[in-house]
């Protein structure tokens, strides 16, 4: 990123006082003007922007050219997520293992079942049985009579527990087939989420236009190609209006606060070194964006418009931008290096014959490179750069 601060001034060299060669300055009525440099590009005020998927990142896979003409539902961008894909086998692996799981545990329910029937029905027959000696029981002993009878109270009671082992059994096997399918169907939902999200690796087009690579870092020309990562969310493509454009900075946090909005900016393009664009500053983010990932320096994002130009201009162009941060016409300016602190107050030497004489002055606003004086000078007198030893 290029910054530069610079002051349109006049500076006339080398005078002489005392017969030692002193850098002398001409005063002379100009306009003061202060100006920041810095190196932008150009973008349409209208685009549409195509981003990589918000929930997962990815490797370019394909994109296409630079400036190729699309259209609607063309594919112009793949990505590739190896985690994304392993997570999709994973969780197919997960809902075979589940379906296994299932059969497995319904033909283990029916053989439990089936052997608790076979019980039920045994135990139905034995009954059965018993109950038809019951005629027998008129010609037996007490004893044996009473021996019969409790035969026939087990064999009740164990019928009841068996019918009720029977149902419970059936409840519980019902409950554990319903949580395989609940974990079957999360399964199943996961797999579909996976899927739409290896889908949407693959970027259409949502519009007619042409299809220009969105830079990799704003601060860099570099744009995004074959191999990159991309991380979830970053802007990929543009499909910009090419009817109005604007042009985009980056300031350090420094020279923020010297912008305001409405600030006048010409543009010049090394592409196009005959091209003049004008316009103003339009847009300025209240938030910094740190430079490199992790760094305190902070930069801003400025926007300016394009009122006019000569020549007409394209997005993606780079741009050189020269912000008028203060104008002020008809004014004495003299170099800053020529006003020296004496006390309490400011002076200049102005030059009279071979000598030089202290004035006091006062000043305007200036910069590091120029000041304006709006009391003490005159326009046509000549002042020392330097203190002069005869004052």
């Amino acid at each position: 990123m290029l910054l530069r601060v610079g002051v349109i001034g006049t500076l006339i060299a080398c005078s002489s006082g005392g017969g030692v060669p002193l850098p002398t300055y001409t005063i002379e009525r100009k306009a003061y003007e202060e100006t920041l440099t810095i190196e932008g590009h150009t973008e349409a005020v209208r685009s549409v922007n195509i981003h990589c998927p918000p929930h997962v990142g990815g490797t370019i896979t394909y994109i296409v050219e630079n400036g190729t003409e699309v259209k609607k539902g063309d594919v112009v961008c793949v990505l590739e997520d190896a985690n994304l894909s392993e997570e999709y086998e994973r969780i197919m692996l997960d809902l075979d293992a589940a379906y296994a799981e299932i059969d497995k545990l319904l033909a283990s329910q029916r053989l439990e079942y089936a052997l608790l029937e076979a019980q039920v029905e045994n135990n139905e027959a034995e009954t059965i049985l018993a109950t038809s000696d019951s005629l027998q029981m008129l010609y037996m002993s007490p004893t044996e009579r009473r021996i019969k009878e409790l035969q026939l109270e087990r064999a009740s009671i164990e019928h009841a527990r068996l019918i009720k082992k029977l149902e419970s059994t059936k409840e519980m096997q019902k409950t554990d087939i319903v949580h395989v399918e609940k974990r079957i169907e999360r399964l199943k939902r996961r797999l579909e989420e996976e899927q739409k999200k290896i889908e949407s690796l693959t970027l259409y087009a949502p519009q007619d236009g042409i299809a220009v690579r969105a830079r990799r870092w704003h601060w860099s020309d570099e744009r995004w190609n074959l191999g990159d990562h991309v991380d979830k969310g970053r802007v990929l493509m543009t499909l910009p209006n090419f009817e109005r454009i604007k042009v985009v900075f980056y300031i350090p946090e420094s020279e923020y606060k010297r912008l305001h909005l409405g600030d006048s900016v010409i543009c010049t393009f090394d592409a196009m070194p005959d091209n003049v664009a004008y316009g103003r500053i339009i847009k300025m983010a209240s938030v910094g964006q740190a430079r490199i990932k992790g760094s305190q320096v902070k930069t801003f994002e400025i926007e300016a418009s394009v009122d006019s130009v000569r020549n007409m201009i394209e997005p993606g162009l780079s741009a050189r931008c020269h912000i008028y941060i203060k104008h002020i016409p008809d004014t004495i300016v003299v170099p800053t290096v020529g006003i020296f602190d004496k006390d309490s107050i400011k002076v200049a030497y102005v030059q009279q014959g071979r000598k030089y004489k202290e004035r006091q002055v006062t000043l305007g606003i200036g910069s590091t490179k120029m000041t304006i004086v709006t009391d003490g000078l005159k326009e046509g007198e000549r002042i020392s750069l330097i203190r002069p030893d005869n004052e």
